[in-house]
């Protein structure tokens, strides 16, 4: 029971710092990278793939290889288990916070404000710091890559406690359309409730 617990919560967290990466960018990014995700005592590693409006993050749980992909151009998330041969479907609803795509809409639900500049993974990033006006969405700094136009790190506090990403070893360009598609022949799922945090 404690196993699918974390499983669960594993994979809302990859989903949800994927949600909130999208609301940092400009959607011109495309690159693949190794990630590193922490929260308390959980860390996921794995592969990273970002193509405009559509992120896939692959990680092994609990050995079986994982694939959230985001779709935002569907407003959709899925989670694909491969070894399973299926995959859940969770919407991505206009009114969240995570679907904004602009400084403009940003600034209705939180403060942002530029606390720097730093060199991360070699790339030259303007650090930001995002204050939510609700203060149970917490806080996020961000390391902004300007040549990429996406965060490669980025630390949320949350009540939920503090969530830490990492993008590094990346590679720019030559993503594949297909890496944000379902597999063939998969069959869908519906999905589990979450449990209370």
């Amino acid at each position: 029971m404690g196993a699918i617990i974390r499983r669960k919560t594993t994979i809302a967290m990859a989903a949800m710092i994927c949600l909130l990466s999208f609301s940092l960018f400009a959607s011109a990014a495309e690159f693949q990278a190794d990630f590193i995700q922490k929260r308390q005592d959980m860390e996921i590693k794995g592969k990273f793939f970002v193509k405009g409006k559509k992120t896939r993050m692959d990680f092994d749980m609990m050995g079986q290889k994982t694939s959230v992909i985001t779709r935002l151009d569907k407003k959709v998330i899925w989670n694909v288990q491969h070894g399973a041969g299926m995959y859940m479907e969770m919407p991505v609803i206009d009114s969240h916070p995570e679907a904004l795509n602009s400084d403009e809409e940003l600034k209705k639900i939180a403060v942002k404000k530029k606390i720097g500049s730093e060199k991360v993974n070699g790339y030259m990033c303007d650090k930001y710091e995002i204050i939510y006006h609700d203060k149970q969405k917490g806080k996020m700094t961000t390391w902004m890559s300007k040549k990429l136009d996406f965060p490669i790190k980025m630390v949320y506090d949350s009540p939920m406690g503090k969530m830490y990403t990492e993008y590094r070893n990346i590679k720019t360009g030559g993503v594949k359309n297909s890496f944000f598609d379902v597999p063939q022949g998969f069959q869908k799922m519906s999905m589990p409730a979450m449990p209370n945090q």
